[in-house]
């Protein structure tokens, strides 16, 4: 990360209450370059070529947990760690038309050093360390069976990421944990493939949480990833800076919120020494804006 540091005398605004300054500081400056979003199918093998397995949903509620593993080998077109943005799903040849269904859940998304063939039938001991929930609501999936490339059809069973997800190829394979509490609507089907090392499928069947569940046929699934930035530059220090009176003391004080009355001190004490005086304050991050003023007081400095 490129650092900046601010340490130039910036102006300030005078208050209308004796010696007192503000200054508004954005301390959230930054610079990104994003590449195109990029698609990855897995098995990529299956761009063009529909599964040998259907997977039918009948009409009706389900409650299930369900778990996807992809091998990390699947996901060597992307440049390096990418934000995981969406993932979709798309019907078999054989169906029609098929949803709506709405469905409640929580996904989970993270890293794994499991391989998939190793995949275990404990939920918990296929997840990484990083596990990070990236969808918590519902949504309508429903699917228009358009024709895709050669025999297949379109990924049009969408589900986005409200938190994308940074996913590393080199860290491990791919992990996706859906506690689906509600699904429910008409029929539909989903395009899947069995006995291929790229993928595997784990659920169980009328419980979202369960702790454990049986191996089953996995979708045919389709990645949208962004690049992260390529470069972030932001501002680590500012300088508070005032015109001032030789031995006199001031007092910097700040505040995140102007709508709070509470000023916090930077530092006890300022005795000025020269006509100007400047105090740095180092930015945290996290933190997008800070508020400051400069009081002239009778404190007594180290």
């Amino acid at each position: 990360m490129l650092e900046i540091s601010l340490s130039k005398p910036v102006q300030f605004g005078r208050r209308s209450t004796g010696c007192c300054f503000l200054l508004a500081a954005l301390l959230a400056l930054g610079a990104a370059a994003r590449l195109k979003a990029q698609t990855i199918v897995v098995p990529n093998t299956m761009v063009a070529n529909a599964g040998d397995t259907p997977i039918s949903v009948p009409a009706g509620d389900a409650t299930i947990r369900f778990m996807l593993m992809y091998d990390a080998a699947q996901f060597t077109d992307l440049s390096g760690p990418s934000y995981l943005t969406q993932f979709a799903f798309r019907p078999s040849t054989s169906s029609s038309p098929g949803g709506p269904r709405q469905i409640t859940f929580r996904l989970y998304a993270s890293t794994t050093k499991r391989m998939v063939d190793e995949m275990s039938t404990k939920f918990s001991e296929n997840t990484g360390n990083n596990r990070m929930l990236v969808f918590d609501g519902s949504l309508i999936l429903s699917s228009e069976n358009l024709a895709g490339p050669e025999d297949t059809r379109q990924f049009d069973m969408i589900t986005p990421l409200t938190t994308p997800f940074l996913y590393d190829p080199a860290a491990g394979n791919l992990v996706l944990d859906l506690q689906v509490a509600r699904d429910g609507g008409l029929p539909i089907e989903y395009d899947g493939v069995t006995e291929n090392p790229a993928l595997r499928g784990l659920a169980s069947f009328d419980n979202a949480t369960a702790p454990s569940g049986e191996f089953v046929t996995p979708q045919i699934t389709q990645f949208t990833f962004a690049a992260p930035p390529l470069v972030t530059i932001r501002q680590s220090q500012v300088e508070i800076c005032w015109n001032s009176k030789s031995n006199l003391t001031y007092q910097v004080q700040y505040r995140s919120e102007l709508t709070t009355n509470i000023w916090t001190s930077l530092v006890d004490c300022v005795r000025a020494s020269a006509s100007v005086t400047c105090l740095p304050d180092a930015i945290t991050l996290g933190q997008p804006q800070r508020f400051y003023r400069v009081v002239s007081t009778n404190c007594v400095s180290n």
